[in-house]
């Protein structure tokens, strides 16, 4: 299938098959996990042909479809009071609260699917009316758990203990905005998780990639697109999303000297480019590479490249997908019989290498000025770093920790 022939088959076969499940194609796509259990060939046949992600998909054929009208999210909302409580409440969150984009756009999704799972439930999508007073609480809360007994299962994504209640935390974030601010007398989803048996400490298994183990990717790596995939998650500790959208724009190689960030190269973010996290990644490794990857880019393409650091012609970012990064990792993986768990390891476990040793590069620092603490008769080493030392000073300490340990780690 050519692409053409993709999107009819998108429009035939699987918004009926949506349906069918109780999905409403006309204000929704399906989730990943959804589409991969009963179409998984179509997932491979996106990637491999056209290096798109059911999500770059999706916005290559424009679904859901936007009524030019009313392009709000909400628009299906038929109370007129819920609705505008919803939009603001996102306009609150980016706007005064400053919230990424990403936090914003992952509330909205969850709260459309939320508010359209409780008005099929319920035949209706007043949410706000039974909040005014508390002696119809047992009511509404019956109500709100009938929803979420269809959410859990209509949505394979709530297959865990944890996605569960972390999407009843996400619909609580709403509830709680009107009782904070004297909109409503009550929230509706106390106790929920209790009342689904929820309310235990999910385990939350990471697990990670050792540092023998990215050596070994390291080395098997080929190419220069993939070497820099994995110094990117592993040595940079970047997502895997911002590493696949890494650009040139991003990058200080050559910092002036008073530069605040020091004077080693690093990634400069905009603040709607990361969810959380610092605005600035140190490159304390892979510069040369980095480097080489530019100069290649531009013998290879000239004035035809858009400056992505892993640039992709069919892809409409112009960068390629997260789902690629992690085929190509696989790949990687299996060629160079990494695993973790018997399985073949994601990008988002190197990430979690990058975190685990700073952690201990930290603790490093802070047990370095131990004796100094001791001897200022401070109570611990945190004193020290916190009144002693610039907060320049405490980053360079941090990365001379860390600078060994990553070096060790490329050293091909």
């Amino acid at each position: 299938m050519d692409l053409e022939d993709c999107e009819a088959f998108y429009h035939e076969e699987v918004t009926q098959e949506m349906r069918a499940d109780g999905l409403n194609p006309d204000y929704e796509t399906p989730t990943y996990a959804w589409l991969s259990n009963h179409y998984r060939g179509f997932i491979a046949h996106l990637s491999r042909n056209f290096d798109l992600s059911p999500g770059d998909f999706y916005a290559e054929i424009g679904v859901p479809p936007t009524d030019e009208d009313d392009d709000s999210p909400f628009a299906f909302v038929d109370d007129q009071e819920t609705r505008q409580a919803l939009e603001s409440y996102l306009r609150e969150l980016r706007n005064r609260q400053g919230r990424a984009e990403s936090t914003v756009a992952t509330r909205r999704s969850v709260l459309r699917r939320y508010v359209e799972t409780y008005q099929q439930v319920n035949d209706t999508d007043d949410l706000l009316s039974p909040l005014q007073s508390e002696r119809g609480s047992s009511e509404e809360k019956a109500r709100v758990a009938d929803t979420f007994d269809v959410l859990r299962r209509l949505d394979e994504t709530l297959n865990t203990h944890a996605s569960r209640r972390k999407y009843v935390q996400e619909v609580r974030q709403f509830y709680q905005h009107r009782v904070d601010f004297g909109k409503a007398d009550y929230d509706p989803t106390t106790r929920l998780e209790r009342r689904f048996g929820w309310d235990s400490a999910p385990n939350w298994d990471n697990p990670a990639l050792e540092a023998d183990q990215i050596q070994s990717l390291y080395r098997t790596a080929e190419t220069p697109a993939d070497r820099l995939l994995v110094v990117g998650v592993c040595g940079w500790g970047l997502r895997p999303s911002e590493a696949c959208a890494l650009h040139t724009r991003q990058l200080t190689l050559t910092p002036e000297e008073d530069d605040p960030e020091g004077p080693d190269p690093y990634i400069d973010f905009d603040e709607d480019e990361r969810k959380n996290g610092p605005g600035t990644v140190a490159l304390l490794v892979g510069v040369e590479e980095l480097e080489s990857r530019i100069d290649d880019l531009h013998d290879e393409l000239g004035d035809d490249w858009n400056g992505y650091l892993l640039p992709s012609s069919s892809s409409k970012s112009g960068h390629i997908s997260t789902e690629t990064a992690r085929r190509h990792f696989r790949d990687l993986a299996e060629e160079a019989g990494v695993a973790v768990d018997g399985t073949a390891p994601t990008p988002k476990m190197g990430r979690r290498y990058w975190y685990t040793a700073y952690g201990a590069a930290v603790k490093r620092m802070a047990d370095r000025f131990a004796d100094i603490a001791e001897e200022q008769g401070s109570k611990s080493a945190k004193v020290v770093l916190d009144n002693y030392l610039s907060k320049p000073e405490r980053r360079r300490h941090r990365r001379d920790e860390m600078r060994d340990d990553l070096v060790e780690l490329f050293d091909s």
